[in-house]
């Protein structure tokens, strides 16, 4: 979900938890976009922590039953803007969008973005009908992106441009244009119909917004997180006393939220408004995971730990 070009928000509203799944929706906001026209508000979550290689896998139902909308489930961080993701556009609900970017923090300007990086699979299945499980392998050497176990993609760090502006010093060789860095999970919805013409097109359009209470969901029955790092020992998360216990916009104390390396009682403001809105989280981690693993929602959160492994449920 690399919206650079395209004009869209987020609110918390449309998150909930119900039948055991994590629902997320997008409704026809009140107001036009800065173009002018009408678009879907759509909403995100996010981890609060950070995992740096292993491999995600989601059971997903998309909400891409309209031109314009998009589901996406990604790994991504602010900085230094590395993301690796799989997109659902209602252009198509078919067919599954892959791609990675590398070092494309938010506020980039368009014309830098490198956007060849990009991937069309043919499902042989409509993504908004059913459930499907959708897998992000991320190793070192390479990138793997499958559905229901099939591997529709893979990309190979040695087979990736060069960065010319880093070199390493080990080897005297230029680092490659490869998704490397520590990120977060996140899941998301949002209207790139309405949005300029490049991302309309690609999205679909227009928007269906025939009805005014017209929504889109995309659900999540679970989460699976296996790092490659090792380290089994599990930890209760989050701490008593950590984070927030109201929504808030910020700036808000939280021990290395926003920062791989911050320390315990940092103060954190980030490039984005981040709303974090989860109350009571119990979450149990592999210490595996680089930081943890904290899911933003409003609910309780069970991870049941097996050998770097965790696995979420929503109840």
């Amino acid at each position: 979900m690399n919206g650079y070009c395209s004009v869209t928000e987020y609110n918390t509203d449309g998150v909930q938890i119900q039948d055991s799944k994590l629902k997320i929706a997008m409704k026809l906001d009140k107001v036009p976009n800065s173009l002018g026209r009408p678009q879907g508000l759509g909403s995100v979550v996010s981890t609060t922590r950070f995992m740096q290689y292993g491999k995600v896998t989601a059971r997903i139902k998309t909400g891409s039953r309209s031109p314009g909308v998009v589901s996406a489930f990604i790994v991504r961080n602010e900085e230094p803007g590395d993301e690796i993701d799989f997109e659902i556009v209602g252009r198509d609900p078919t067919e599954a969008q892959t791609n990675f970017y590398y070092h494309t923090p938010p506020y980039m300007t368009p014309d830098l973005v490198d956007y060849s990086n990009a991937g069309k699979t043919p499902l042989g299945l409509n993504t908004a009908q059913d459930f499907h499980d959708y897998e992000i392998e991320w190793l070192p050497d390479h990138i793997s992106w499958k559905v229901d176990g099939r591997v529709v993609r893979s990309v190979f760090r040695n087979q990736t441009k060069d960065d010319a502006l880093i070199v390493d010093p080990a080897t005297g060789l230029k680092a490659k244009r490869f998704p490397s860095t520590p990120a977060r999970i996140q899941f998301g919805i949002w209207d790139g119909g309405q949005g300029s013409n490049g991302t309309a097109s690609w999205a679909g359009t227009p928007t269906d917004w025939s009805k005014p209470d017209q929504t889109y969901e995309i659900q999540i029955d679970y989460v699976d997180i296996q790092c490659y790092y090792g380290g089994n020992a599990t930890q209760t998360w989050p701490p008593a006393g950590y984070g927030p216990t109201k929504v808030h916009d910020g700036p808000y104390i939280t021990p290395g939220l926003d920062n791989t390396s911050g320390g315990e009682g940092e103060i954190h403001e980030p490039i984005r408004p981040f709303i974090p809105f989860y109350k009571n989280a119990k979450l149990m981690v592999p210490t595996g995971c680089l930081l943890g693993f904290a899911l933003v929602v409003v609910s309780t959160v069970e991870v049941v730990r097996r050998r770097r492994l965790a696995r979420v449920r929503w109840e």
